[in-house]
């Protein structure tokens, strides 16, 4: 493990420098750097959070994850010298479409943590998800600009998770931002988050729908800005489909774009790493252009976390 300790003693000295001077309280500090240590590990606060990965092709028992996550707990410890309690460890393995909405734990330590000025609320034992993806911290701020250039900017927000992307928008001044999410416990977390912030409910709209067939409505095109971040899979039981970012992506992308005014913005990002977007295929888009290189921070080195995607809407009409 001295391997992985000198890195993860170096990477922790360099980034909490990078972090504070940022005003950060969540971000990376070993990204599965050495390829014989799979790992990543997040600082939350006074929390790391630990993921171990389950590669494609191993055989894992009950026994061999525990025997791993104690031994990388003890090198962990030592080299950044926090308690045991503070280290909190996840298997990240294939997800089925309703791991992200399980309970894996019922412990309930929630607390809060700073970015850019905002605060949010982060949970490390009860879901798979923490309830902020440390990976999508450029793209908020840059979907905050983009409010704040825009006047009286209305914002959808799909598939909006614990609704970080609501929070930015609607603290740079959004005059409405619709967050559609089929789980009621994680659109509760982000009304929460916006309370945190004293940002008032006011026109917001927090939306318990399957986005998916929320889209399929007929609706005006009424919004400057749409965020559509689906997951990778998803056959909750409580969707009436299942969910294929790569299969269904088409229909989820040219039906945003129909909701854009003319000129609006489409921000479409995917975690699936062996993603192909079909651009042949998509209808009322002016421009496509991939700004992954702007999304990624500084944190995440080993590989891309996300690719991401502005799609301007055309001036024409559908």
């Amino acid at each position: 493990m001295l391997p992985f300790q000198n890195r993860l003693k170096k990477m922790a000295r360099h980034h909490g420098k990078w972090a504070r001077r940022q005003e950060l309280d969540a971000y990376r500090i070993y990204d599965a750097d050495l390829d014989e240590y799979p790992i990543t590990v997040d600082r939350y606060g006074e929390q790391l959070y630990v993921s171990i990965y389950h590669r494609r092709g191993e055989e894992w028992t009950d026994a061999d994850f525990q025997d791993r996550k104690l031994a990388y707990r003890d090198a962990i410890t030592e080299t950044l010298e926090v308690g045991r309690d503070q280290v909190f460890f996840k298997l990240r393995k294939r997800q089925s479409g309703t791991d992200q909405y399980e309970k894996l734990s019922v412990a309930q330590r929630e607390f809060t943590v700073a970015e850019n000025g905002l605060g949010f609320i982060v949970n490390l034992t009860d879901y798979l998800d923490t309830g902020l993806f440390l990976d999508h911290r450029q793209t908020r701020m840059m979907i905050a600009k983009d409010v704040q250039a825009t006047e009286n900017a209305v914002v959808l927000n799909l598939f909006a998770g614990t609704c970080s992307f609501t929070i930015y928008a609607a603290a740079a001044g959004a005059k409405r931002v619709d967050s559609v999410e089929l789980s009621k416990t994680y659109l509760d977390w982000g009304e929460r988050n916006l309370a945190l912030n004293e940002l008032e409910k006011g026109n917001h709209r927090f939306l318990q729908e399957d986005a998916m067939q929320w889209l399929k409505k007929d609706r005006n095109p009424n919004y400057d800005i749409v965020i559509l971040d689906p997951p990778t899979f998803s056959n909750s039981k409580r969707m009436r489909d299942s969910l294929d970012v790569q299969r269904d992506h088409v229909g989820l992308i040219n039906r945003s774009l129909s909701l854009l005014k003319p000129g609006g913005r489409l921000y479409f990002m995917t975690s699936f790493r062996k993603f192909k977007l079909a651009e042949d295929y998509l209808k009322g888009a002016a421009s496509v252009k991939e700004i992954t290189g702007q999304t990624v921070p500084p944190d995440f080195r080993k590989r891309k976390p996300h690719r991401c995607w502005l799609l301007v809407r055309t001036d024409e009409e559908a």
